[in-house]
């Protein structure tokens, strides 16, 4: 049997919620940010890269051919929830990187790559 309920005064109710931060994003209102580094080839010819959304999932995100480092990429619908249940987007920068060292062989393909630019 249930317990009699007592009348309580009326009034506000004040609920806190801390966010515990990501480190691997940044995020601005709804949006969320991510810095998604790629090898120069990938940059180049294009390719998939596997990232982890806030959630935990694992997608594959399409990088076009020719991409630029500092490119972003719109992910609609993979950003904060709301309070009204809509979702923000996840806005991923992409970073070629650089190799630091590089054999003989590589460092002459290069430069045939780069002399094939110029003419």
């Amino acid at each position: 049997m249930k317990p009699p309920c007592r009348a309580v005064p009326k009034g506000d109710l004040f609920i806190i919620l801390r966010v515990n931060e990501d480190s691997r994003f940044e995020r601005e209102g709804d949006n969320l940010y991510l810095d998604v580094p790629v090898s120069v080839q990938t940059a180049a010819l294009g390719g998939e890269q596997t990232i982890t959304t806030i959630e935990g999932k694992k997608i594959n995100i399409k990088i076009p051919e020719g991409t630029d480092s500092g490119k972003i990429l719109r992910l609609r619908g993979l950003g904060m929830t709301t309070s009204q249940g809509n979702r923000g987007d996840l806005l991923v920068k992409l970073l070629v990187k650089v190799p630091k060292r590089l054999s003989k062989k590589e460092k002459e393909k290069l430069k045939e790559l780069d002399f094939l630019n110029r003419t």
